[in-house]
Formats: C-alpha cells, structure tokens, sequence
C-alpha cells in the first residue's frame, strides 16, 4: 500500500523525528530573515518555508500516479474522502490585535493582521477544492450588484502534531459578543480574475497577483478564494476580531489547515429561485394604496420550471417563502418584472423584498439583463441635497407624451473657480429625446473629462419618472446606459431639484 504523506502526515513525522534526512535538510541553519515592519513573517518563517518545500518534493514523488490525489506546492486534495490538506503557519499577530483575514499567501504583505500564513498559492487552493467535487460560486462585488456572496460551504479547522481538528472560528473572538465567531464556515466564491496590467489580453486570479492574497476572508470580498457566508462589512470585521486567548498558538508554530465540504457528497446548500412578477390587469383608477397595487400583481416563485405557490398572489409567495427548509439551504432569488408592470406597483413590492433580503431570510440575485436591481426603487434620499452629497450622479428627470418618454439630463460638477473659499455647482442640461442620445451625451461627457483628465462621472444615475410609468417604458430608454451605469436611483413622482440660478 503507497504511503500517503500528507501535509499533516509530514508534520507528524517532522516532530516524530521519523524522515531524518528530511529533518536535517529542513533543520539545517538558514539565513536570518530581516526585521520587517508590523512584524509581517513569524519567527521561524525560512525554517518552515523550507520544510513546506521539503514535503511538497515528497509528496510529489510518493503520491505520483494516484489520480485521486492532487499535489501541489503546500497542499494535498484528495477526492475520494474530499479533503484539502494545507500546510499553514501561526503568523505574529498578537491577542489583542485586530485580525482582518484568516489565511494569507505566504507573499502576502497583510500577515500582520491575518491569523494563518499558507505555504499554498490561493490559486491553487482554488483547484483543489474544484479538484474534490465543487465548482466555485460568485464573490461578493457591489459593482456587479451582487451584494451577497454565493457558493457551497466548507469547514475550516486545524490540526497540530497530536491535537484533534480544531474549527477555524473557535480561534478567533467577536470583540462586541466576547465569543467566538459563529461556526458557519466559509463559501467557496474563488477570487476574480483580472487582466494583466501589462497584457489586457491575459487574465490573472487576482488573488494570486494583488494584495492582500486572501485565502480566506473575515469579511465580504471580491477578491478571496473563501469568504464567510454572511453579510459583513470590512471595518467592523478590523475593529472587532480578535485572536481567542483560550488557543494561543505560538508564533510561527507550523499546522495543517483542513478543508471540507459541509454537505454530504451530491448534496448541494445554494439554490437558485426566480420570481416573477407581472400586471393583473390595468387598473381603471389610479391604486390609492401600495395593498391595492400589490393586488392588482400576478406573482409566481419558480423552482426551475416548477412553480412554489399555489395562488399567484404575494401572500402566496410569502407562504412558500415561508414553508422554505432555511436550515439546509440557502435561497438566491433572482427577481424579474414584466414590461407591464407600473413602477408605483413595482416601488411597493420593492418595499416588501426589503424586509425580506435577509440572511435568515432569501438573498436576492443581481437582475436579469436589462432590468434595474430591485432596491432602485428605494432611492437614497441623501443623494437629494447636491450641496451635501460627496459626488454628483447623473440626473434624469423623464416625462411620457403619448407613450413616448424623453428626459432632461444633468450633468453637475462642483467647480473651484479663482480666490473662492467653497466650490460652486456648475449645472449642464442637457435635452435627450431618446435612448440613442442619453448614451450619446454620457459618452460626451466621458470623452471630454479624458481630454481634461479629470475624473470621470460615477456610474450613478439618478433618475426621477411618473409612478404611471411601465417598467418596461423605463428600461427602455435606460437599456443603453444600463450594462455600464448599473447603479440606478429611482425616485416617483418627486421633482428634480431645481437648478441654481447663474
């Protein structure tokens, strides 16, 4: 029977004096490593630099051959039991220090405020959990308006020499709790890939390339191999995670970082769910409630082809919501509208998913192509006060005329003119009649801000319309501007701000 010599397997034999030829390689005295600032390597880094290096030579000529075993530098996959072994160090953060990350490349510059150094490129980390059996999800990333991550969950824990698998989250507090953090696991999103700066052409794993070579995240990324499964923001993660005084593993000490999957084999804990929805009818009156509106809808929730709710009603929807088993799966709706659809009706059920996009509850998807993300219908009210506002969006103020819609659009920007001791709002409108021309003036307004090079607009725009308005009237005159301006603030039956007197 061939030796399997895992990373925690040459651990143990490491310290069980056992490979001593090994031993004595990775023993023999090493350069000293430079003082470096926030004490980025741990003590002993080059030591166990060295012996990840020393074990991946071993296991790359013991385990070749066996298909079931994948190998690479500080890690080893095995599919049949479904396991990613890596070989990970403590770093020298210290208990009371803000921790950000879990694990980190070994070239990260971020180990100051990580808990684990990984001898395994997050890259290849990524292949072997694909090599095991499961295809990575979609990362959190606000500019794709996917504001939850999505992918199956693993388990995270670590072993010594002799102790049994300890869970990654037991290692780590919750300043604000004084527990540790929840033992949810991590979802397997995998990092963006990104052109290469200097070859477009060419993509690279992000988290191969750029800092801070996230294996592992405390908080929502776009650019790590795993990050936790809930809603977490960066700042809170920094200001309140702390190393758990009850497991203080010594600095440098060398570990096996364990990964696998939560769901039993074939079993999957993200489904995908699409609601759509659709005008009844058209009312003969104008709905004097959001209650009557919502009747006026014809509301469906799919599970592929098969329809969840017996009526198509929303309390029918919210029945089969309801009757969902949260406890073993994770629900990502995607949320469609019809053309009929009026914004008033649409702006009321946006109201209602709000409540509803919850952890506990369902995580809605980014839109389909060509639609608005639901919470468009939930403008920000501060975007309103132009003196106020940190940038300035677009702005577009529609009218419908015999089913035809037109705009006014704005373009706004804070001037500093000579000897002024504030800025002033410069205001261009601008007349655009149609689709064509609203992605003609942007285009304009960017091209001319290259030419400057000042920065350009953000790709924000508010847009202000009749609640009368059909959704599809809307996407409409919005569908060229929209693959590039997907955030869209949507505010009915409210006037534009006035424009400041020259």
């Amino acid at each position: 029977m061939m030796r399997r010599c895992t990373t925690r397997v040459l651990v143990e034999k490491f310290f069980g004096l056992h490979l001593v030829a090994a031993l004595f390689l990775v023993t023999a005295p090493l350069p000293a490593q430079d003082e470096t600032p926030y004490k980025i390597k741990p003590q002993g880094h080059a030591q166990n630099k060295q012996r990840a290096a020393t074990a991946y030579e071993l296991n790359r000529k013991e385990l070749n051959g066996d298909t079931n075993l994948l190998v690479r530098p500080g890690l080893v996959a095995d599919k049949k039991a479904r396991r990613v072994e890596v070989m990970v160090e403590r770093t020298a953060l210290g208990l009371n220090a803000p921790c950000e990350f879990t694990i980190v490349d070994e070239s990260s510059d971020h180990s100051y405020e990580a808990l684990l150094i990984s001898f395994a490129k997050p890259s290849d980390v990524h292949q072997a959990i694909q090599f095991i059996g499961t295809d990575p999800g979609e990362s959190f990333d606000p500019a794709s308006l996917r504001y939850w991550p999505k992918g199956e969950t693993f388990i995270l824990s670590v072993v010594g020499t002799s102790e049994p698998p300890l869970r990654l989250e037991k290692l780590l507090l919750d300043r604000r709790t004084g527990k540790t953090l929840r033992e949810d696991g991590f979802l397997f999103t995998g990092s963006r890939k990104v052109p290469a700066l200097n070859d477009p052409r060419r993509t690279l794993y992000a988290a191969d390339e750029y800092q801070p070579m996230s294996i592992a995240s405390l908080f929502n990324s776009t650019y790590s191999v795993l990050e936790v499964p809930y809603s977490a923001q960066k700042e809170l993660v920094y200001q309140n995670t702390i190393i758990n005084p009850e497991y203080p593993l010594a600095e440098g000490t060398l570990l096996t970082l364990i990964i696998e999957p939560a769901n039993r084999e074939g079993s999957k804990r993200v489904k995908d769910l699409i609601l759509t929805i659709e005008a009844d009818k058209a009312p003969s009156d104008q709905p004097a409630n959001d209650g009557a509106r919502l009747a006026n809808l014809r509301v469906q929730l799919k599970d592929g082809d098969t329809v969840l709710n017996s009526r198509e009603t929303l309390i029918s929807v919210i029945e089969a919501l309801a009757a969902l088993d949260r406890k073993a799966r994770d629900y990502f709706v995607v949320v469609s509208f019809a053309d009929n659809v009026e914004l008033s009706q649409a702006r009321a059920l946006a109201t209602i998913l709000s409540t509803i996009d919850r952890e506990k509850g369902i995580r809605i998807e980014p839109p389909p192509v060509g639609q608005l993300y639901y919470r468009a219908l939930i403008p920000d009210p501060e975007l309103m006060d132009r003196e106020a506002r940190l940038f300035h969006p677009w702005e577009l103020a529609l009218s419908e005329a015999s089913g035809q819609v037109s705009g006014h659009l704005l373009l706004i920007e804070s001037v500093w003119k000579k000897s002024a001791s504030r800025s002033e709002l410069e205001v261009v409108e601008l007349w655009v009649p149609g689709p064509r021309e609203l992605r003609k003036e942007m285009d304009a307004a960017d091209e001319l801000a290259r030419k400057r090079t000042t920065r350009l607009k953000p790709p924000v725009i508010m847009v202000f319309a009749p609640s009368t308005l059909r959704y599809g009237q809307l996407t409409r005159f919005l569908e060229p501007v929209l693959p590039t301006h997907k955030v869209v603030h949507l505010y009915l039956d409210i006037p534009m701000p006035g424009i400041p007197k020259k």
